[in-house]
């Protein structure tokens, strides 16, 4: 147990030592847009800056699933943001898409 997973901290701001109980994890699940928008440190990204550009800093392997509700984002291909804006034009935040995304 640790006090960080209950504060609104960014990930990147992990104690040294929570990322050195992490590091050795074969893999960490984060779920939730409030827990992905702390792993992008609630900045707006261009949506398709790559997953690994943003979450590469994690200390393991990481799987982040989300339901979409918020206008922020990264790693989707241009091509999907717009057939997702034509489908939806409140996709960002209408709950009724998501991503899961992985990252070493």
């Amino acid at each position: 147990e640790d006090v960080f997973w209950a504060q609104p901290l960014a990930f990147w701001e992990m104690p040294p030592a929570l990322q050195e109980t992490l590091r050795p994890s074969r893999l960490v699940v984060i779920k939730g847009d409030a827990n992905y928008r702390r792993l992008l440190g609630d900045r707006h990204w261009d949506l398709s800056t790559p997953f690994e550009d943003v979450a590469g800093y994690f200390p393991a392997p990481l799987l982040a699933l989300r339901t979409l509700k918020a206008e922020l984002g990264c790693g989707m291909s241009p091509n999907l943001i717009l057939s997702a804006k034509e489908s939806d034009p409140k996709w960002l935040v209408s709950g009724r898409w998501g991503v899961i995304q992985f990252t070493k």
